[in-house]
C-alpha cells in the first residue's frame, strides 16, 4: 500500500494472511478464558486476599466496575457478537448481565462515573444491546436511577470549584468526562440531554482562570490538600496542573469536542476548548524525536508558562498520544488545522523514539501497548497518516510477542516488577482483546468511546 492509498483510506486493517489468524487465535483463546464469570471473581478474590496477607497495594474487587469487572467484560462480548452474530458471543455477555442486575441487587451502586460507577455498567449492558434491540427495559431503569441521582452529584461538584477542586470531580476515570460520554449516547432523550448539557455547563466553569496568589491561573488547578497521593504532595507542594488524560484536563477537552461535533454546545463550549488546546499547546514538551506532553505542571511552570524535565510516555493514560489525540479531537471541532498537525507531530515523534523511552511496560490499554494502539489506528483512520501503519504493525506484534499461554488471562499486567492478572478492560487482557480486534476488522469499533478516543 503506498502513501497516496492510505491517505484515501479510512479504517485500515492488518494486512498478511499469516499475521492476521496468529492476532486471531490469541483474541479467541482470551476471550475463551473470559466467559466464565465465576471464575473470574474467584481468581480475583484469592489473589486480593494474596495482597492482603503480603501487606501489599490492592484495589478491591467489585464485578460492577467497568475498569476490572463484568461491565467491562461486556464491552468484549458486545464487540465479539457485533463482529460474529451467530458467534453465541451474547449468550456469554448476558451471564454477565444478569451478575450485575444481581449484584445492584444485593449491594446497590457506589457511585454515578464511568469506570466504578452506574455510567460504566449501563455502558457495559448497552455494548450487549444490539443496538437498542435488547435489555430496553433494564436500561431505562438504570438511567431513571442515574437521572434522580444526578442532582446531588452535580451541586457537590459545583461547589468544589468554589471550595477546592478534585481530580475526581471532573475526570474520566470518576467523574464528569466520563460521565458525560454516557451521557452523550443518550443524548437523544430529552432528559439525558438536560444532564449532558449541564455536564458541559460545568466544564465551561471548571476552566474559567481565577486569581490566586496574586496570579490568574485556570481553574482546573489542584492545590496541595486536594492531592491524593503522598508523593504527589511531596513533588508538588504548591499543587499542580495535570496533564493526564485519565486524570487531567485533556479528558473535558475530548468530551468538549466529541459534544460539539455531535451537535450538543452549551454557551462559551468553543471559548473552553480552545483555552485548554492553547494551554496544553503551551506546556508542550519537545526533544529531539518530536513533541509530548507532561504529565503534571506544576504551580512554578505554571507561573513561568513553559513545562521541562518531565520525561516522555507513550500511553493512554498519561503522555504525549493520549493528550495528542484530545488535540486532535479539538482541532477537528473547531476546524484548527494547527492542533490537528500537533496531533500528527506528536504520534510521528513516538515513532522516532526509542522505545525503551515509552515507558510502556505491558500490553495493557491503560499505560500499555493496547492503548497506544488502539490510539494509533483512530490516528491512521482520521488524519490518513501513511507513516504511522509500521508504528501500528510493530505494536500489533509487540503484543502477541507478549502473549503467554501458561497466564490466567495470556496478558499481564506489570507493575514495579511485578506480573498482575486481571480480566477487565483498563488493565486486563479484555482491553489488550479489544485493541487487537479493532485492527482485524475493515469497519471502526464503538467500544473505545469509554477512553473518549471517539
Amino acid at each position: 500500500m503506498n502513501p497516496k492509498e492510505a491517505c484515501e483510506a479510512k479504517w485500515l486493517p492488518l494486512e498478511g494472511a499469516e499475521r492476521i489468524e496468529r492476532v486471531r487465535s490469541i483474541v479467541m483463546e482470551t476471550a475463551r478464558r473470559l466467559k466464565d464469570p465465576e471464575e473470574i471473581e474467584r481468581f480475583a478474590l484469592t489473589e486480593e486476599q494474596k495482597r492482603i496477607e503480603q501487606g501489599k497495594f490492592y484495589v478491591k474487587w467489585n464485578g460492577l466496575h467497568l475498569a476490572r469487572g463484568y461491565s467491562g467484560l461486556c464491552l468484549l462480548f458486545g464487540e465479539l457478537d457485533r463482529l460474529e452474530p451467530d458467534g453465541q458471543w451474547d449468550v456469554a455477555g448476558h451471564r454477565y448481565v444478569v451478575l450485575m442486575q444481581q449484584s445492584l441487587e444485593r449491594q446497590g451502586i457506589e457511585s454515578l462515573s464511568l469506570w466504578s460507577g452506574m455510567a460504566g455498567v449501563v455502558t457495559g449492558i448497552q455494548a450487549l444491546s444490539r443496538q437498542g434491540t435488547r435489555y430496553g427495559n433494564m436500561l431505562r431503569s438504570l438511567n431513571d436511577f442515574f437521572l434522580r441521582m444526578f442532582p446531588e452529584y452535580m451541586y457537590v461538584v459545583r461547589r468544589n470549584i468554589k471550595e477546592g477542586v478534585l481530580m475526581s470531580d471532573y475526570d474520566v476515570m470518576q467523574g464528569l468526562s466520563g460521565i458525560g460520554r454516557y451521557l452523550m449516547h443518550f443524548k437523544e432523550h430529552p432528559e439525558m440531554r438536560i444532564a449532558l448539557t449541564q455536564v458541559l455547563e460545568y466544564m465551561v466553569e471548571l476552566c474559567e482562570y481565577k486569581e490566586m496568589q496574586n496570579t490568574r491561573v485556570p481553574g482546573w488547578y489542584i492545590s496541595p490538600d486536594r492531592l491524593i497521593s503522598s508523593s504527589d504532595q511531596e513533588l508538588y507542594p504548591e499543587g499542580y496542573f495535570n496533564c493526564g488524560v485519565s486524570h487531567g484536563i485533556p479528558g473535558p477537552l475530548a468530551l468538549l469536542s466529541l459534544a460539539h461535533q455531535q451537535g450538543v454546545e452549551v454557551e462559551g463550549g468553543r471559548e473552553t476548548i480552545r483555552s485548554i488546546a492553547e494551554w496544553l499547546m503551551r506546556f508542550t514538551i519537545r526533544d529531539e524525536h518530536g513533541p509530548y506532553c507532561p504529565a503534571h505542571v506544576s504551580w512554578q511552570e505554571q507561573a513561568a508558562g513553559a513545562a521541562s524535565g518531565s520525561s516522555p510516555r507513550e500511553a493512554w493514560c498519561y503522555g504525549g498520544p493520549g493528550v495528542a489525540r484530545t488535540l486532535w479531537l479539538a482541532g477537528q471541532a473547531l476546524g484548527e488545522p494547527a492542533w490537528r498537525q500537533a496531533a500528527i507531530e506528536s504520534f510521528l515523534g513516538t515513532t522516532r523514539r526509542p522505545e525503551r523511552l515509552w515507558n510502556l511496560h505491558s500490553a495493557t490499554f491503560c499505560h500499555g501497548y493496547a492503548g497506544l494502539l488502539q490510539m494509533t489506528q483512530r490516528m491512521i483512520a482520521d488524519a490518513g497518516t501513511a507513516e504511522l501503519i509500521p508504528l501500528r504493525d510493530r505494536l500489533v506484534d509487540r503484543i502477541v510477542q507478549s502473549y503467554d499461554a501458561s497466564a490466567p488471562y495470556g496478558f499481564a499486567e506489570l507493575e514495579e516488577g511485578e506480573k498482575l492478572h486481571f480480566a477487565g478492560v483498563l488493565d486486563g487482557a479484555a482491553g489488550v482483546a479489544l485493541a487487537l480486534l479493532s485492527v482485524m476488522q475493515d469497519r471502526e469499533s464503538e467500544w473505545d468511546r469509554v477512553f473518549l478516543l471517539n
